[in-house]
């Protein structure tokens, strides 16, 4: 009875924290991108400031070179206000490129481009963002858990053997 109970409850899974991972999916795979946003921030009129927005932006360029989000040297922002719309900047100082990515409207499509400070793009692809809400693990679950790692423990004492006496 006990195992057709914890069957029961491991399936379930919680969305309360409310965050949400963004995914670039170019036509040339030049580019690996994401951020996420929280839940306040997937509203209608919202403007993307959280800290995790910022601290979540990643893209990786074909040639290697991984790009984060992280101010004053660059640049993010986006919105829900009238739909989406998402304008980053991004530099690495270290080997003189920037990154700059746009994209707006229901389809979330919109285009990414690498290059150095001073020339041409070296890669650039359009595409289009898609999101998934991250699950988090409910309470259920984590009680579960604690409740067999409890029991697995008490019943391990229970059963060790004792070592006879010398």
């Amino acid at each position: 009875m006990k195992i057709l109970l914890l069957a029961l409850f491991l399936p379930l899974a919680s969305f309360a924290q409310g965050t949400f991972l963004f995914t670039w999916h170019g036509q040339s795979n030049f580019f690996q991108a994401s951020f996420e946003l929280t839940a306040a921030e997937m509203q209608p009129g919202a403007v993307f400031n959280s800290p995790l927005f910022y601290s979540s932006i990643e893209v990786t360029s074909l040639d290697g070179i991984t790009y984060r989000g992280t101010p004053p040297d660059n640049f993010a922002a986006g919105d829900y206000i009238s739909g989406f719309e998402l304008a980053l900047h991004l530099n690495d100082f270290a080997r003189g490129m920037e990154l700059s990515a746009g994209a707006s409207g229901a389809s979330m499509t919109g285009v990414m481009h690498e290059k150095p400070f001073s020339g041409g793009d070296l890669y650039f692809e359009t595409g289009y963002w898609t999101y998934s809400e991250i699950p988090e693990p409910s309470s259920a679950i984590l009680l579960t858990a604690g409740c067999i790692l409890f029991m697995t423990r008490k019943r391990g004492k229970r059963f060790q053997r004792v070592p006879p006496n010398s």
